[in-house]
């Protein structure tokens, strides 16, 4: 949409800048951080309500007629940086609001992804944060904060653990507060920094420790065949929720879930999940109006092992070639029966059949309320996986801490707290994302 830039003065005031996208490349030379330059012609307007990065109520926007000119002698004194940031109870109030994309400071405890020491790569790193004595949250860095961060711990020393974190959005899941990175993230661990001494003088004047970091890479490499029990053992004896593998289970699909629906209407910009508001669908992500939406697969599937039995999410790539058809046709059959809703012949034709799926466990599945698998990929139970010979499960590696979902899927199933009994009240919700 456009570009951001933070403006700070010598009287220490903050406002933030935007460049609308046809007027980016006009101006983008002129854009050097730490740059001091003579800004005028411009309009002032008020910061919406949404994704505030800074306190100021204005915003400076950029016109046609906007001039930006270094000053080059004599310019003031002005700081580098300004930090708009907020603590733990401030940010489980601002959770899931999309008000404002506020800045952290916390100690790094504990980082895992994959490919940890590739630079280049863009896949998600969680990272296990001290956010206040005795509590700690979780951070995920996505994309660029991602790549970023991996350029960090390849170059950096792992004993200085203490950081700011900018331009963070708080969630809330599962009860858990959860910090999500965004394009304007950076990382700043310079002790001068007034927030980052206050942070360390606040939790003590221990000398920081080396935080861990687990390279998934190599698990993700080489996928265990495993029972769902054995699944349930994983997560149920990992007190890390940072824990995260691969495996390969062979189960029988017992029939579909409907209480959540088997599609849901997309974002075809993020792929996030449109919001009904009255009349229209919204992405919450993309925060604009002109959004247009596509049907995709969410299918829940009941299956068993002959010991266990779970939920496996199954969404649109997968779904597309177990079923060969397109979620967007079968909708379009419903719309055309007068809205009446029904199960599409093909995925009543999955009961009974056995495969081999893949399963990602992640952090999602260490939260108190889940209890579903999403599956990454599937295949025909007839086909041979060579590597799953001589390899260690992974679930040696867990630790042997306090159980996180104490009984057994099956049993839970059985007693009906199963998340998606919720929406049994009413007839049928759309699949969640």
């Amino acid at each position: 949409m456009g570009i951001t830039i933070l403006l700070l003065d010598e009287l220490d005031s903050v406002i933030h800048g935007f460049i609308p996208a046809n007027r980016a490349n006009h101006y983008r030379s002129s854009l050097k951080t730490g740059s001091i330059v003579r800004l005028d012609r411009f309009d002032v307007a008020r910061v919406g309500h949404t994704y505030k990065i800074t306190e100021h109520q204005y915003v400076i926007r950029f016109i046609p007629s906007t001039r930006v000119v270094e000053v080059q002698t004599d310019a003031p004194v002005i700081k580098m940086d300004k930090f708009m940031v907020r603590r733990y109870e401030q940010l489980q109030v601002l959770a899931n609001t999309s008000l404002e994309l506020p800045d952290v400071v916390c100690e790094i405890k504990s980082v895992q992804g994959s490919d940890l020491k590739n630079q280049t790569a863009r896949s998600r790193v969680v990272v296990r944060l001290l956010i206040e004595p005795n509590m700690t949250v979780f951070m995920s860095l996505w994309d660029e904060a991602a790549s970023a961060f991996r350029g960090l711990l390849k170059a950096g020393d792992k004993s200085q653990s203490v950081m700011l974190v900018t331009t963070v959005n708080p969630k809330l899941f599962g009860g858990n507060l959860y910090l999500n990175s965004t394009q304007g993230t950076r990382f700043f661990f310079d002790t001068s920094i007034s927030e980052i001494a206050e942070f360390v003088s606040s939790i003590g004047a221990t000398p920081p420790q080396d935080y861990t970091c687990v390279d998934t890479l190599e698990r993700v490499k080489k996928k265990e065949l495993v029972s769902i029990g054995d699944l349930n053992t994983f997560i149920s004896n990992s007190n890390e929720q940072t824990q995260e593998a691969d495996f390969l289970c062979k189960a029988q699909i017992i029939g579909v879930i409907q209480e959540n629906g088997w599609f849901f209407v997309s974002c075809t910009g993020c792929h996030k999940k449109l919001e009904k508001r009255g009349t229209s669908l919204d992405c919450s992500r993309c925060a604009t109006s002109d959004v247009t939406g596509v049907v995709r697969f969410r299918v829940e599937l009941a299956v068993d092992d002959g010991k266990d039995s779970t939920t496996f999410v199954v969404f649109d790539k997968e779904m597309n070639k177990l079923t060969k058809q397109e979620a967007a046709v079968l909708a379009l059959d419903e719309v055309s029966n007068g809205g009446e809703e029904y199960l599409p012949s093909c995925l009543e034709e999955l009961s009974g059949k056995e495969f081999v799926f893949q399963i990602r466990v992640t952090p999602f599945n260490f939260t108190p309320n889940h209890r579903t698998f999403t599956v990454a990929t599937i295949s025909e139970a007839s086909e041979t996986h060579s590597e799953n010979s001589g390899v260690d499960t992974g679930l040696e590696a867990s630790s042997s801490g306090p159980s996180v979902l104490g009984v057994k899927i099956s049993e839970e199933r059985a007693s009906g707290n199963n998340p998606g009994n919720e929406g049994a009240q009413q007839r049928r919700k759309r699949g969640r994302e």
